[in-house]
């Protein structure tokens, strides 16, 4: 009976680990992606309309070029939709993160209607972080409108 519950506490413990392990790899992976795709511009940490459906995380980049929807997971970001940034427009939005939650978030149009909705998290952390919103919010979309009419920052020469 002992020996049972021995091997059934360090199944649990491994089982545990196994979940960290994972989350922190996670999280390296997302400021990895940040940090890269911040080099040409902005990107924030976001979750798309209904995209709790996936445990990845969402990457909006935002720079001269283009607007994009990055999936991070563990291994490289994979584009998900993007548009021309010329004539783009940022707005606040209300977004459907699942079937029961919506967050306040922001849509960024394109003059050819195609949009990309999401609600915005601070950076990537192991613990639990709820979308911004208020004042903090409107300071994003200042930032994404600023880069799409090109008074952000200068490309950087590589």
């Amino acid at each position: 009976m002992k020996v049972f519950l021995v091997l059934l506490l360090a199944l649990v413990l491994l089982v545990i680990l196994a979940l960290v392990s994972y989350g922190w790899l996670m999280v390296r992976s997302q400021r990895r992606a940040l940090a890269e795709l911040r080099q040409n511009g902005l990107a924030f940490l976001c979750r798309p309309t209904m995209g709790m459906q996936s445990v990845a995380g969402f990457v909006l980049s935002v720079d001269r070029n283009a607007v994009a929807l990055w999936k991070v997971g563990l291994g490289r970001p994979v584009r998900k939709h993007s548009f021309p940034s010329s004539g783009a427009t940022v707005a606040p939005a209300t977004v459907k993160v699942n079937l029961a939650r919506s967050s306040p978030g922001l849509s960024v149009l394109s003059p050819a209607a195609a949009r990309i909705d999401v609600a915005i998290y601070p950076d990537p952390t192991m613990s639990y972080s709820a979308p911004i919103d208020g004042a903090s919010l409107v300071v994003v979309c200042e930032k994404i409108q600023e880069t799409l009419t090109g008074g952000g920052r200068p490309d950087r020469p590589r």
